[in-house]
């Protein structure tokens, strides 16, 4: 059987390169854009642990995606704070969205006193007025040195005075006034990142912040699996699932269509092995067996194309992140061929069900 297989698959080299080629497009589709949305959550999350907070005080309702987080807490909230049992640290943020990424307006006093403080690694740390820090990937894909001018927020321009450390929260800071100037909320902050003291017991600390502040949204910054709860999107689920859906159904149709026109092409052939005593499942293993080969070999190059593209993209926009470990591989592997056999199984029951005297009539 494995003979006839490989003999019809070169017997037409032009189908099965398209075919190939079409379950290729779907992996690449499912992987390429899954991993970009994958990857940038779990950058955005890796970085905000890396802050090194113990707790995130918002609003009710506040999102651990800062682009979403609205300027709407009294700064003088923050002494409040100070006065908790346990609480060490507190450091008022104003965030705002900056085209793909995130502004922070800080005061370098308080927010540098977290292990994840800004780390200066070219220029100098002076931050006042329209001076911004911003970190070395963001540097790298702006082509910007310690200091050039830089535009933000619209035409507005900034001196940066230096760069510091990737991997931390966010690619841009500046001081908390000018961007609580240019938000139009003077003296609002949009979130606290809280620090309790080494000997404090963490889950005594977050009661008595709940305590002390009803009505405020406390997420434990240490915990990757309530900071990812509270990072969840709107619609992001529906969208992995249309994604999906969308690549099964491009190498669903392909394998659909090139299966059933070769069923037709080789009429003759099925009714020759049926006179021979081919059974049904045998004429069935053949077609699935066949569509699971260009199934295998589309979703490999798919899988091949897709680390390519992966390493382009990483390259030339280092703000970017794709997500494409063994797992998300094997996925795509699977799904690419899952949808190649189940666009075949018709072709494959129609060919068993085909009368031998009329196949073997068939001009």
């Amino acid at each position: 059987m494995e003979n006839l297989i490989a003999a019809n698959i070169k017997s037409r080299p032009t189908r099965a390169a398209i075919s190939v080629f079409a379950v290729a497009l779907g992996v690449i589709l499912l992987l390429i854009i899954g991993g970009i949305t994958t990857g940038t959550l779990n950058d955005y999350l890796n970085r905000t642990i890396a802050i090194g907070s113990d707790f995130i005080l918002q609003k009710e309702g506040g999102s651990a995606l800062f682009a979403f987080s609205s300027a709407n807490l009294n700064i003088k909230l923050a002494d409040k704070i100070r006065e908790v049992p346990g609480v060490k640290i507190v450091a008022p943020v104003i965030a705002k969205a900056e085209k793909l990424g995130v502004i922070f307006g800080i005061e370098p006093e308080s927010y540098n006193k977290f292990p994840g403080g800004l780390e200066i690694v070219q220029g100098t740390g002076s931050f006042e007025g329209n001076e911004i820090i911003v970190d070395q990937y963001y540097a790298k894909s702006n082509q910007l040195e310690p200091g050039m001018i830089h535009t933000l927020q619209g035409d507005h321009a900034f001196t940066v005075t230096g760069i510091c450390r990737a991997g931390t929260a966010v690619r841009i800071f500046m001081p908390m006034q000018t961007l609580q100037e240019l938000n139009g909320s003077p003296g609002k902050v949009s979130m606290m990142f809280i620090k309790a003291g080494p000997d404090a017991d963490l889950d005594q600390v977050e009661s008595r912040l709940h305590e002390n502040f009803p009505g405020y949204s406390i997420m434990r910054s240490d915990d990757p699996k309530s900071l990812m709860a509270n990072m969840q999107l709107p619609g992001l689920k529906e969208f992995r699932i249309t994604i999906i859906v969308i690549s099964m159904l491009l190498s669903f149709m392909v394998i659909l269509l090139a299966m059933y026109t070769t069923i037709f092409e080789r009429t003759r052939e099925i009714g020759i092995l049926k006179s021979l005593g081919a059974s049904r499942r045998f004429i069935v293993g053949i077609i699935l067996k066949e569509s699971a080969i260009i199934c295998c070999l589309g979703a490999i190059v798919g899988i091949v194309i897709s680390e390519i593209i992966r390493g382009v993209i990483m390259s030339q926009f280092p703000l970017l992140q794709v997500a494409m470990g063994p797992r998300e591989l094997i996925i795509g592997l699977i799904l690419g061929v899952l949808a190649g056999i189940l666009g075949a199984i018709y072709p494959a029951y129609k060919a068993a069900r085909m009368d031998p005297v009329r196949a073997l009539s068939y001009e």
